[in-house]
Parts: C-alpha cells; sequence; structure tokens
C-alpha cells in the first residue's frame, strides 16, 4: 500500500507548484486504485452468477435438442412410417372391399330377381294345381289313380313355395344388409372426398412434420453451439480483462510508490531514507530519470487500460448479442402460454398427433358398424346355396310328375285333354322355375363368393391393419408426449434462467466505467510530469549512478510488462550492461480456464 508524504512536509521543504499538483493527483490515483478493486470484485461476482445461468440455459438447450434426436425420436418416426404402410394398406383394402361390396351387390339384385320370379312360377303352379284337381274329381274314369297324383303335385308345389319364400325373405335380408354396409362405406369415402386427408398422408404428414422439427432442432443445436461458443470465448475475454485489472492494479501501486521518491529526492536528495544524498545536478538528474521512466509506465497503463477496457467492453457487446440470439433460439423451442405454463416445439406436432388420434378412434365406430354388417352379409348368405339345391330337386320332380301326368293322361279315354294340358304347364313352369332358380343360383354364386372373399381375406386384413396402426399409432404418441413433457421440464428450466439475462449483461457493462476516471487522473499526471520534465536538466547520468538509480528501483518492477519498460528505460540513458533480472520477477499471467479462474 502506498503511503503518501503529508502536505505540510511539502511546505517545509519548498517544493515547486508542480509537485503539490503531483502529490494531489497521486492521491487521488491512489484512491481510484482502492475503490475500483472494489468495484471489479462485484462485477466478477456478477460475471460467476452470469456464467452460471447463461450454462444453465445452454445445457437445458443442450438437454432438450438431444431428447428429439434421440433414438426414442427415430423410433417414433420408424412407427409413423409404418402406420403410413399399414394405413395406405388398409386404403387398397377400403377399396377392395367397395369392390366386393358392389359385386356382392350386383349378385343380390341378380338373385332377388330371380327370386321374384320363382315365387311367381310357384303361385301359377299352384293356380294349375287346383286345375287339375278340379278336374280330376269331377273324373269318372282313373280317378282313383289321378286324385293322389294332383295331392302330391300339390305338396311338391306347397314345398316349392315354401322354398320359394324363404329364399326370397332371405336374398331380402341379405340386400338389406348390403344396402347397409355399403351406406356405411359410402359415408367413409363421402368423409375422404370432402377432403379430408386420408390416414395414409395424415401419418405421413406426421413423420415428415417431425423430421423437419428434428431437422430444425438440429439446426437449432448448431445455432447454439456457436452461440455459447461465442459466449465462451467473450467469458473468458471478460475474465482476462479482470486479470489485466488486477495487474494493472499492482503495477499502477508501483508507479506510484516510484513517484513517492521524487518527493524524498526532491526535498532530501536522497534516492532512499538511509541512503547518501546527491548534490546538485546528479538529483535534478535522478527526477528526470524517475520522470520519465514513470511517464513511460502511466502511458503503458493508459493505453493498455483503454485497450484491454474496451476489449471488455466489447465481449460484453458480444455476450448481449448472444444472449438475444440464445432468447431466439429458446423461442424456437419454447414459448409461453397464457397460463405461464409453457409449450415446447414438439408440443406443435403431438397436437396433431392427437387429432390424428381423435379421428382414428371417431372413424371406429364406422368401422365397427361397417364390420358388424358385413359380418351379418356373410350370415345370410350361408343357407341360400342350400336353397337353390332344393329348387332344382322340387324341379327335377316337378318334371317327373309332368311326364307322369302325360302318361297317365293318354290311358285315359284314349287321352284327356285337361289333362295333358296341365301335364305340359306343369313341365312348362317346372323348366321355368328352374331357369329363374338357375338365375337365383347364378346371383347366389357371386354373392357366397364375394361374402367368402370378405370373410376368408378382406376382412382379416382389414382388422389386422387397423389393430398395427392402432398399435402403432399409440406407441409413437406414447413416445411422442414423453418427449414432449422432458422438453418441456428442461426448456422450462431454461425459461427461467433466461429470464433477465440481458439485463445482467447491462448492470455488468455499467459497472465496468471506473477506468475512464482512473484513465483521465493518468493523463493529467502525465501532463504534471511532463511540466516538472521540462524544468529538470537533460544531462547524461554517470553510470555509477544509472546503476544506483537502477538498483533502488528494480525490486519494485516484478511484473513482465513493467520490467521490460524499466529495462528499456535505463538503456536509454546509455548503460548498456545492466544486472541480471530480479529474480522474482513474475511470469505473465496464464490464459487461465474461466471456470477455473470464477470457481
Amino acid at each position: 500500500m502506498t503511503t503518501l508524504l503529508p502536505s505540510s512536509t511539502f511546505a517545509q521543504a519548498g517544493l515547486p507548484d508542480g509537485f503539490e499538483a503531483l502529490r494531489r493527483t497521486l492521491a487521488q490515483i491512489h484512491q481510484w486504485n482502492v475503490s475500483s478493486e472494489a468495484v471489479y470484485l462485484g462485477a466478477g461476482e456478477d460475471l460467476q452468477l452470469l456464467h452460471r445461468r447463461i450454462g444453465a440455459v445452454r445445457d437445458c438447450i443442450r438437454r432438450s435438442t438431444e431428447v428429439v434426436t434421440s433414438p426414442e425420436a427415430d423410433r417414433v418416426e420408424s412407427l409413423l412410417g409404418t402406420a403410413a404402410t399399414s394405413a395406405a394398406s388398409l386404403e387398397e383394402l377400403a377399396i377392395e372391399r367397395s369392390s366386393v361390396l358392389r359385386t356382392l351387390a350386383d349378385g343380390v339384385s341378380t338373385a332377388a330377381a330371380g327370386s321374384t320370379a320363382v315365387a311367381l312360377v310357384f303361385r301359377l303352379l299352384d293356380y294349375v294345381v287346383l286345375v287339375a284337381r278340379t278336374h280330376v274329381e269331377g273324373m269318372t274314369q282313373a280317378r282313383d289313380v289321378l286324385v293322389p297324383f294332383t295331392q302330391h303335385v300339390h305338396e311338391l308345389v306347397g314345398s316349392g313355395q315354401s322354398v320359394a319364400r324363404a329364399l326370397d325373405e332371405r336374398v331380402r335380408l341379405l340386400a338389406g344388409h348390403i344396402g347397409e354396409s355399403r351406406a356405411i362405406d359410402a359415408r367413409v369415402g363421402a368423409k375422404a372426398m370432402l377432403g379430408e386427408p386420408s390416414l395414409a398422408f395424415q401419418f405421413r404428414t406426421l413423420g415428415r412434420s417431425l423430421a423437419q422439427e428434428r431437422d430444425a432442432v438440429a439446426t437449432t443445436r448448431a445455432e447454439a453451439h456457436r452461440s455459447f461458443s461465442a459466449i465462451r470465448d467473450a467469458v473468458g475475454g471478460l475474465v482476462m480483462g479482470l486479470q489485466f485489472h488486477d495487474i494493472a492494479r499492482q503495477r499502477l501501486e508501483h508507479t506510484l510508490g516510484n513517484l513517492e521518491r521524487l518527493f524524498l529526492i526532491a526535498e532530501t536528495g536522497q534516492l532512499s531514507h538511509d541512503g547518501a544524498p546527491l548534490e546538485g545536478t546528479a538529483r535534478n538528474l535522478a527526477l528526470r530519470r524517475i520522470v520519465e521512466l514513470e511517464i513511460a509506465q502511466i502511458e503503458s497503463l493508459t493505453t493498455l487500460y483503454e485497450t484491454k477496457m474496451g476489449d471488455l467492453h466489447g465481449n460484453l457487446e458480444i455476450i448481449a448479442g448472444e444472449i438475444a440470439a440464445s432468447d431466439r433460439l429458446l423461442g424456437q423451442l419454447f414459448s409461453d402460454d397464457s397460463d405461464g405454463a409453457g409449450q415446447s416445439a414438439i408440443a406443435v406436432l403431438e397436437r396433431e398427433a392427437g387429432k390424428v388420434r381423435a379421428r382414428f378412434s371417431r372413424d371406429e365406430v364406422d368401422r365397427q358398424h361397417l364390420d358388424h354388417s358385413l359380418r351379418e352379409c356373410v350370415e345370410a348368405a350361408g343357407p341360400l346355396i342350400e336353397m337353390t339345391d332344393e329348387l332344382a330337386a322340387l324341379e327335377h320332380t316337378l318334371r317327373l310328375a309332368g311326364f307322369n301326368a302325360a302318361v297317365r293322361a293318354a290311358h285315359v279315354d284314349s287321352g284327356d285333354e285337361t289333362i295333358g294340358y296341365i301335364a305340359r304347364e306343369i313341365r312348362e313352369q317346372a323348366s321355368l322355375a328352374k331357369a329363374q332358380a338357375d338365375l337365383v343360383r347364378e346371383g347366389i354364386e357371386v354373392a357366397v363368393s364375394a361374402t367368402r372373399e370378405l370373410e376368408g381375406a378382406i376382412l382379416p386384413k382389414i382388422g389386422s391393419a387397423e389393430g398395427e396402426i392402432a398399435s402403432q399409432f399409440a406407441e409413437a404418441t406414447g413416445i411422442l408426449q414423453r418427449i414432449d413433457a422432458e422438453c418441456l421440464d428442461t426448456l422450462r428450466e431454461a425459461s427461467v434462467n433466461a429470464r433477465g439475462l440481458g439485463a445482467k449483461v447491462e448492470a455488468i457493462t455499467a459497472l465496468m466505467t471506473p477506468h475512464v476516471e482512473g484513465c483521465g487522473l493518468m493523463r493529467q499526471t502525465i501532463a504534471i510530469l511532463r511540466q516538472l520534465l521540462a524544468g529538470l536538466p537533460d544531462e547524461a547520468m554517470s553510470a555509477e549512478e544509472g546503476l544506483r538509480l537502477y538498483g533502488l528501483l528494480a525490486a519494485q518492477y516484478t511484473m513482465a510488462e513493467e520490467r521490460a519498460i524499466f529495462e528499456a528505460s535505463f538503456r536509454a540513458m546509455g548503460l548498456t550492461v545492466l544486472p541480471s533480472a530480479v529474480v522474482n520477477a513474475a511470469p505473465p499471467p496464464p490464459a487461465d480456464d474461466v471456470d477455473d479462474f470464477l470457481f
């Protein structure tokens, strides 16, 4: 610590006015040097907090971007891609189902037309049999033979009518189920026609959105790395600035101590309190050399202060700019809700997934209704082939009965025309029933083939595809929800730590202004010293006197920068051979690691 001589001493010594002005200025510099140390220590503490909070924001952004680019997120992309493939397959199966339903409807329509015609044929046969029974009951010959015959034919026709009615009812039931199925199928298709995107498209869109978000996050991560690297370097520059101030403060203390020797020499002629006094020119030469040396030291300090403090403010500007950039990056990843809870960027994607999930659940009702209706179609079509087989058997029996009737008519009074007519009608209507039954069979076979295709291939594949989609999408959305929750937690933490960082930098910047006052005082000191220098003789100092002065002052200059100026100043006096450098001269300060220095 420098101790200034009391002003009364100066007065008693009768020192020139320049020395008194120098004394006052040195006292101000000393006061500034002490007070600025506390200011810069406070700035260092604020810098520690700033560094810690910036590090927390950096780590949170890193963690949030890592989770979006993690293998779990890869799994989501894979699941969405598989779900899209399953959905595309489901769409193709739905097209096949619609096509089969059309085929089924066409077959049932054909069968319905045939079953109606069959029913009409058996009504006509019923009328023919009624006429035959009436006629036979009025006959005198062969009555006992023909009555049982007509009764048998009546029973056959009755059976045919029963089968025809059952067939017609079954065909109508099947047609009803098909109509319901086609209506549901058309309703589902109408939704797509109204502009609602397909599930496959929505899954692919989600997959693309996730990929884009992950690419954006990768870009954000790279930008964050660049930004925080710049902040790290700038904080390192700040640390070096604070290190410089500590070193410069010590240098300034050394300079103040050496300038105190001016007062001792001017008053007593002594370079030290226990040294012999210098006389005349030697005293003035010693004063001049010390003044020249300290002018060089103070000029060096002033330049360094302005340069280093300018660098310090430049680094603070870099930090302020990068903090603003990190705020923008954070805003891309996280936004505040009205309730303050906040949301991550991935939440937008999760909401879109929720819409697809809701759409899939909504369509589940239609899928269940359609599946139930198609199962009923399959069930209703089952007995139809057996019914057409019964009709074929009845037709064959009726044709035989018709031939039998014709044979019997030929033996009744050389042939009964009425019985012959009835026999022909029975045969003709039986053939017509056969033709219509074949039409029914044709339609039923088409319908049964279609229902078997539905039951054996399409419906199981649709069920499998729907199950796969439900499973894949449930897993994908579950992972997305976990990613969103994790991102939200880390980004909320980042948001809390990022709040007010800009203001903190402004506060630190406001603290970093003492050098302005200090540099002004140092320039004022240089001006006073130059005035003093102008009044001192400019003569060469003897080697003996120079070495004595060198030895007296050398121990004060232990730092590399001031030592270099010190050596150069004495060489300028013509002392080419100087004693060895002070053994305890301090090396330049190392470029300390930021965390080592601050923490």
